[in-house]
Formats: structure tokens, C-alpha cells, sequence
């Protein structure tokens, strides 16, 4: 009797050619949604488990999945994935930690020049009959003046710095628990106060964790310069939604640009749908044609660990990032 193949579950969509992949090497199931109840069924008896955002695998996941070995995360967020009760069960854990740093960076310096050149306020006055009157107006800030605070240096961080300053010039601060060794370009770390109080735009690069969860609250966007921009492509909870709605309400923040909300996607009627200079798009930073290709990727780390290969991206301590 042949060796029975391994069981790989795949939570999330994955291309046609990922799942052949798949196929050469295990009997591919794939489910219709990533619900926890679904989801905990079907890791009942699974060898391999392949998501991408939505999918919560959590520690109690983890329990009803003896025989797992490897879960694959197509991008580099994993705040969706208990890392601890993984190790805990000997589950490998690998992703794809570049896949998206160069459509995030992009679309985070697309947002600022959104928001600073006010472009959809143009484009609304342009439909609406109003092209003089708008146009007598000042329209926005050039780059080159104005000072970036990266919050969180990592692979994302440090792409959007790079362009920031080597693209347009921009004076660039950073903050971050690690050190993010030698870089490529200009920048000075500072503390977390002085970048609120020096940065004309603030932009968060930083995973969700228990220590970055309202990272952004009322005390410390009362410590943001007025009329600082702030740009979120990273995760919505890093931002306490009421205390930026807040700041926004009453003029401290001049304006915001949020790939990422919290809840995701936002209610119908959601306070943030009716601040001013507001810009919210439905988590796409990755969504390129080259990020979602590259997030595939990870199939062929998966089909490493089931050889008994050693992956190439393994998770071996928590990333610095996330997206």
C-alpha cells in the first residue's frame, strides 16, 4: 500500500497555479469560507494549512490540528496566527516577508501626496462646476519641505523612508524597538515624542501586538504637531478609531490616509466616514499584480516542510511589520 499523501487545507483564495503546486504533492482541499467553525473542522486531520489575512488560527485552531506541520501565510503580517502555540506544537510557520514591501510603500507615498495635494477634493470640485474657484486656491505642500516620521523601521519602513527622502527629499525621523542597522539613506531615530512633535506626516509601520494595539490614542496624538498627517497602511488597530475621530473633528490633525481601519471593513455610518480630510481605501496595499504573485510564493515553502526541506522564509521571531 502507497504512502497516503499529505492532507493540505487551503483557507483563502490561492491562484490556479499555487494549488497545482499544491497538488503534486497532497490532496488540496479548499474551503468556501474561513470561518472559525469551518476552518477548526477542517484542520481536523490536515498535514498543511494555507492563509492569507482573514484567517484567524488561533491557539484553539491549533488543538483540533494534531498531525499539522507547517502553516503558510501568503504575506508577512501574523497577527492572525497564534506564533506561540505553534512553536508550543512544533508547527513550522512560514510566509513571505518581501512579498508586499514595495506596493505598500508605494500606495503609503501615494496617500500623502493624496492627501497634501487634495486630490480628491479636486476631483469632486472639477465634477462639481467649481474648477475657478478651486483653483485660486492653495492646493497642498510640496514633499521636499516637510519632515516623515516612520513609525516601525522595518522592511515597509524602510522603503517608504528610502523613497521618501531619496525620491523627494524629505527630512525622515524614525522610531523603533530594534535597530534597524546600517540604512541606505539619510534618517535620524528619535524618540516616540519627538517624532510626534516634529513629523509633518506620521506613517505607521508597525505589526499588531499587545504593545502597538491604540498605539495611536488621545494622548499621543495630543502630542502630534497641529495639522500633522497621519498614514496608516500597516493594521487598523494600531489606531484607536473614537480618539482619531476625534482629533480630526476638532482640527488638532490636519488630515488622515487609512489603507487599514478597525473594524475592517468599517460600518455603514462610521464616525471616520464623516471626518474631514479623510482617505480610506479597502486594504490594497498589496494588492498588485507582482505582490500577489510573490505572496503565492509561500505554496513553495509549504512543499519544502512536507519533503522535510528546510523552508526559506521560516518565522523564527516575530517580523516588524505588517501588511
Amino acid at each position: 500500500m502507497g504512502e497516503t499523501r499529505p492532507h493540505i487545507v487551503v483557507a483563502e483564495s490561492f491562484g490556479a497555479g499555487a494549488l497545482a503546486k499544491l497538488e503534486t504533492v497532497g490532496r488540496v482541499a479548499t474551503l468556501a469560507s474561513s470561518d472559525e467553525a469551518i476552518l477548526l473542522a477542517a484542520v481536523a486531520d490536515c498535514d498543511a494549512l494555507l492563509v492569507r489575512t482573514n484567517a484567524r488560527v488561533t491557539r484553539g485552531i491549533l488543538e483540533n490540528a494534531p498531525h499539522l506541520r507547517v502553516i503558510g501565510r501568503g504575506g508577512n503580517g501574523l497577527d492572525n496566527i497564534d506564533l506561540d502555540a505553534a512553536r508550543e506544537r512544533n508547527i513550522t510557520v512560514v510566509y513571505t516577508p518581501d512579498a508586499s514591501t514595495d506596493a505598500v510603500a508605494d500606495l503609503t507615498i501615494g496617500m500623502m501626496i493624496a492627501r497634501l495635494r487634495r486630490f480628491r477634493d479636486a476631483d469632486q470640485a472639477a465634477r462639481g462646476g467649481r474648477f475657478a474657484e478651486f483653483r485660486r486656491q492653495e492646493s497642498g505642500r510640496e514633499l521636499h519641505e516637510l519632515t516623515l516620521g516612520i513609525v516601525g523601521m522595518g522592511r515597509i519602513g524602510r522603503a517608504v523612508a528610502r523613497r521618501a527622502r531619496n525620491g523627494f527629499g524629505m527630512t525622515v525621523l524614525y522610531n523603533d524597538i530594534v535597530a534597524p542597522g546600517l540604512l541606505d539613506f539619510v534618517a535620524t531615530g528619535v524618540a516616540k515624542e519627538e517624532l510626534y512633535a516634529r513629523s509633518d506626516v506620521v506613517s505607521l509601520h508597525t505589526p499588531l501586538t499587545d504593545q502597538t494595539r491604540h498605539l495611536i490614542n488621545a494622548k499621543s496624538l495630543a502630542a502630534f504637531k497641529r495639522g500633522t498627517l497621519l498614514i496608516n497602511t500597516a493594521r487598523g488597530a494600531i489606531i484607536d478609531g473614537k480618539a482619531l475621530a476625534d482629533a480630526l473633528n476638532n482640527g488638532h490633525l490636519g488630515g488622515v490616509g487609512l489603507d487599514v481601519t478597525d473594524p475592517e471593513p468599517l460600518p455603514p455610518g462610521h464616525a471616520l466616514f464623516n471626518t474631514p480630510n479623510t482617505l480610506i481605501t479597502p486594504h490594497i496595499g498589496a494588492r498588485t499584480s507582482l505582490s500577489l504573485a510573490r505572496m503565492e510564493s509561500v505554496v513553495e515553502d509549504v512543499v519544502r516542510v512536507l519533503q522535510g526541506v528546510q523552508p526559506l522564509h521560516p518565522v523564527v521571531a516575530r517580523p516588524n511589520e505588517s501588511t
